[in-house]
């Protein structure tokens, strides 16, 4: 079979820095491919170029500017001038909604069925971090996402929050949408990877306990609520240390944007400095894709403070690795997907949770840890990429057949 997998604009694939629909994008493809499948992935790169990555994975990397409002155009423009080139592919797989409509005219001139991976709560669900400039974008998200649920012959989602949200709108799609959950790479994320890299690089004795973010830097991650209840739990324990993985700029990480600040993230740093916790929170700003498994290993639990969440590719990587971890039950994480055992869900967050959480999880190291590397031997086992692309094959087999 020959598929079409159509990136969105934001990020190259594979990504330099990580990005939850990038990196989905890629594996996907690879596992697609390594089932005897071709497969083509369409992404931005800032230079035009098709490269052979695998057997039967071609990746066309189209140069477009970097400009927020000139971007989606012109990749939507050269994205879908690549798709014309590519009209014996059998089946088209989009990634996002903004993409979906140059997907749909080619679509309709081939005859060629579309399936769509919704990977974000649609814009009538919000959050009390939602910004009056994301809130401005929703009438238009909104009309593309009603397009997408009438047009697209199937609709995947990662969990029954996704397909709640979008029945919200259209209650007569259930049998348009279905679920299957997003895989880890097992050779990327495992128990085998070093410990010490972190401890070392940082500093860190055996006795120092390390609480991980792993994310972007932005209000909707809830990151100031984290570093308040690690404010007060520093009172308690004088060995704990916070790092915070991720871009501090409110922009998605590119190589020439990597070291811009936002202005949450200047307000953070001014908060720490005002609580003198300098020596005990680290920023290490974008990390490349590679090294993450490093810090998840090097940690002793992760924590994401954010009250929504559609999937968390963090916790699932972390989980991954056998690492306890904390998140809110509200959204796409839940003890459904993955193992509770190893994990606190909490429900409505705030910062005294948050920190009994914590607690019990630094009181019960040994059993938690335990409990997370069996864990991650069934998170392996069930959400391998291969079994996975399987999972989609059947779906792609059945749009085409239909």
């Amino acid at each position: 079979m020959k598929i079409c997998l159509l990136g969105p604009s934001l990020l190259k694939i594979p990504p330099l820095f990580g990005g939850a629909v990038e990196t989905f994008t890629y594996e996907l493809g690879r596992g697609l491919a390594k089932l005897d499948n071709e497969v083509f992935i369409i992404t931005r790169n800032g230079i035009n170029q098709n490269k052979k990555f695998e057997t039967n994975l071609t990746i066309y990397s189209l140069k477009i500017p970097d400009n927020p409002f000139m971007r989606g155009a012109f990749y939507n423009f050269k994205a879908m001038k690549s798709l014309l080139k590519l009209k014996s592919v059998d089946l088209l797989h989009t990634q996002g909604t903004a993409v979906f409509p140059i997907a749909y005219f080619v679509a309709k001139r081939f005859g060629t069925p579309i399936v769509h991976t919704e990977h974000v709560y649609f814009p009538w669900v919000v959050t009390p971090f939602t910004t009056l400039k994301k809130r401005s974008r929703y009438p238009l998200e909104l009309v593309l996402g009603k397009f997408v649920l009438k047009n697209a012959t199937k609709i995947v989602v990662a969990n029954e929050f996704m397909k709640k949200s979008m029945q919200f709108i259209n209650p007569n799609i259930s049998t348009k949408v279905e679920i299957i959950p997003q895989g880890i790479n097992q050779n990327v994320f495992n128990l085998k990877v070093n410990r010490a890299y972190i401890r070392k690089k940082f500093n860190l004795s055996d006795r120092d306990k390390l609480i991980l973010y792993v994310g972007r830097i932005i209000p909707e991650k809830n990151v100031l609520l984290l570093i308040k209840a690690f404010y007060e739990l520093k009172r308690e324990y004088d060995n704990i240390k916070l790092l915070l993985v991720g871009p501090k700029s409110s922009r998605f990480p590119t190589l020439d944007r990597s070291h811009e600040s936002s202005k949450y993230y200047l307000r953070l740093e001014t908060w720490i400095e005002q609580k003198k916790l300098r020596e005990s929170v680290i920023f290490t700003g974008p990390i490349p894709y590679n090294k993450i498994p490093y810090y998840y290993a090097g940690c002793d639990l992760l924590v994401q403070p954010s009250p929504l969440e559609t999937f968390g590719r963090s916790i699932f990587e972390a989980a991954a690795m056998g690492i306890p971890f904390i998140c809110s039950r509200v959204g796409g994480i839940t003890p459904t997907y993955l193992p509770k055992a190893s994990s606190i869900f909490i429900n409505m967050i705030n910062s005294s949770k948050l920190q009994s959480a914590i607690k019990t999880i630094l009181k019960n190291e040994v059993k938690f840890k335990n409990n997370g590397r069996d864990a991650a031997k069934l998170i392996h086992k069930r959400y391998n990429w291969i079994e996975i692309a399987k999972r989609y094959l059947k779906i792609y087999k059945t749009s085409i057949k239909n």
